[in-house]
Parts: structure tokens; sequence; C-alpha cells
């Protein structure tokens, strides 16, 4: 039988990266390739050294053919990219390619969603389908020094064991438990956000909000055995994990819950159709930096989850054999000695990444 290959290597457009080597090694097999020192011909090369190709063949899958609709790349559509992460880890359960896993993993590490031009494993060269253009994506794209340090193999490793929750597949899903099934939501609702990503509207940006708080529920209050005050609970079990990074961290929430109301309720439409009786354009504007700071909450506190889910699994006797994070988030609260442990472990992962501006990339 033919071990496939747990190699994957992912193709990002943007600027040209300032890297002099074609291949940067930065740790453990994890490589930055620059793109624009490569041909298609040289590239396709190189490729194969790294990933062999899994039997004879799939070697007509690297180079695009009017035939194929999934494999193969034009030397055109090569031109666009800049630049290339090879990532030499995956689960050992995946059942064909990495990819959603692995981009899982990507997402939640960068500030901003990346969108692989192609990507590579030992079955060829894959397009993966995207509905944005290139041109609405490529100028936030240039991401290579994020990825081009340890901190980030660091985090990959750490979290690999999670990237089975950036995809659904059956197999895993059938022994899922109730805390799976809510850190698989998570994910999901997460990735989701992709669909507002450089894409905002006037009548809808305020659904963004409402869908990043349905993420900060599905963590923080799903299941919950109490009805009463569960904006209060989710701020306070969320502060546990933020807090320390993000001071402002509960009157942050609190705002991004208003927007959440103003669209649900409907507040919203009703100033619209308020001020479109006496005014010209009277559409409100979009506060992109509003939504882009609120993202970045998300995205830090599903990290964190997701690392101390990991934690309990691994060694539940160090967190009072609890069986869900929720329950030590909220023994955390009000048992500061058990709430230093939990920030520690919270802290391990945030150390990985990068600060956020809280600004539009």
């Amino acid at each position: 039988m033919v071990m496939m290959s747990k190699y994957i290597f992912l193709a990002f457009t943007g600027k040209e990266i300032q890297q002099s080597e074609s291949i940067f090694e930065i740790q453990d097999g994890y490589e930055c390739w620059n793109l624009k020192k490569f041909g298609l011909d040289d590239f396709i090369m190189a490729l194969k050294e790294k990933i062999q190709p899994i039997n004879d063949h799939v070697l007509d899958n690297y180079k695009e053919r009017k035939d194929n609709h999934i494999f193969g790349i034009t030397e055109e559509k090569f031109k666009e990219c800049s630049w290339g992460l090879l990532i030499p880890d995956s689960l050992d359960d995946v059942i064909g390619e990495s990819y959603a896993e692995t981009m899982f993993l990507i997402n939640l590490y960068s500030p901003t969603f990346l969108y692989p031009i192609f990507f590579a494993t030992d079955f060829g060269v894959h397009r993966p389908r995207n509905d944005k253009l290139t041109i609405q994506f490529s100028w936030f794209q240039n991401q290579s020094q994020l990825f081009k340090k340890k901190e980030f193999v660091s985090f990959f490793k750490a979290l690999l064991p999670q990237s089975q929750y950036g995809t659904w597949q059956l197999y895993r899903s059938q022994n899922w438990n109730e805390e799976d099934w809510r850190l698989f939501v998570a994910s999901m609702l997460f990735s989701g956000l992709k669909d507002y990503d450089n894409s905002k509207d006037s009548f809808g940006w305020q659904r963004e909000s409402a869908d990043m708080a349905a993420i900060l529920e599905s963590l923080f209050t799903a299941g919950d055995t109490q009805n009463e005050e569960i904006g209060y609970r989710l701020r306070k079990r969320v502060a546990v994990l933020l807090a320390p990074r993000f001071p402002s961290i509960e009157n942050d929430i609190k705002e991004l819950y208003k927007q959440r109301s103003a669209f649900v309720h409907g507040s919203f439409f009703a100033q619209i159709a308020k001020g479109s009786k006496t005014a010209f354009n009277s559409l409100p504007t979009p506060d992109i930096n509003l939504l882009y700071k609120q993202k970045e909450y998300v995205r830090w506190a599903l990290v964190a989850y997701l690392h101390l889910a990991q934690c309990i699994k691994s060694k539940p006797t160090d967190f009072g054999d609890a069986e869900k994070v929720i329950a030590v988030l909220e023994r955390a609260i009000i048992d500061i000695e058990f709430r230093r442990k939990i920030t520690t472990e919270a802290e391990k992962v945030f150390s990985w990444m990068s600060e956020p501006s809280f600004r539009m990339v």
C-alpha cells in the first residue's frame, strides 16, 4: 500500500516578497518560497523533489489541460503568484488532501484571510474553488514575513489536532461529543466570515457583527444551564482568556452586541428608512476598522478556546476533570489562582501570534 505524503504546498498572490533565496527554511521542514524566483517548469521540478508524486498517473496534474478542470496551473496563472508555504505536517486520519485543515490553521494565524491561487500535494497541483476575484484580495495577501517565523511552526504544531474542526468529515463526526460539535460549529462560522472579507455594503454590513456574535455565543454560552444574564456571563468568560491582552474586551464586546442588536431587531434599517425621507443619500457607511477589530477578538478567542480544549482533553486532571471549556472558564471567573493557570495556557499560544494593529492590513 502506497503511503500518502503529509506535505502540502500553498501558493499565494500579492506584491513580490523581500526574500533573496528562492527557498527559505523556517524550521523542521516548513519553508517559504519566493515564487518570483521560479519559472513554471523550474517550480514543478523543485516541487516534485519536495513532494514526490504518488504514482506516474498523476504526472499530468501539474500543468493545466483543457480537459481537466481540477488539476494543473497555467503559465499565466503562475505569474500571479508571489510566494508559497511548504507545510510538512497534517493529521494522520486525513483522507485525500489536507487543504481544508491546513487553511483553517493558516487563517487562524493570519490577521487577514488568505486565498491560495493553487495548492499542491502528491496528486499534483490543485486549483481550489474561490468565489472572489484575485483583484479583490491580492493587496492583502503578502503575509510572508508573518509566516517566516519559528513561532508559526510552533503555532501550527500545537493546534494541529484541532485542525480537524476546519472541515466536516463523517468518520470524525461519528466519534464527536458535544464539545467537539461546539468547536466545529464555531470554526465553521469563523471560516464563513470570509464572505465579508473586502466586501461590505451599506445595507448588510452589520450582519457581520451578528455572525461574529454567533461565534462567541457558540463558544461561551451555547448549552449553558442558566438562561439569565447571558451577555454578562459571555463577557466575563471571554475576559478570562483575552483581558490580559485586551483590557477593554468587555466594553468592546458590548459594542459588538450593540451593532448585532441593531441589525437583528431592525433599528438599523429603521434609521435608514427615517433618514431616506429627507436626505438625498443617507445610507450608513460601514465602520470597516471596527469590524476588523471585532473580527480579531473573535479570532484570538477561538485560538485560545481551541488550545484550552486540547489541554483539557490531554490533561483533564490539571483542570479539575472538567469536560467542557465553559466550566473551566466559569470557575476561573471567581477563582483567581485558577484563572492565572488558564491565562498562562492562553498566553502560550498567544506568544506565537503577532499583536494585532486593529487596522485593516
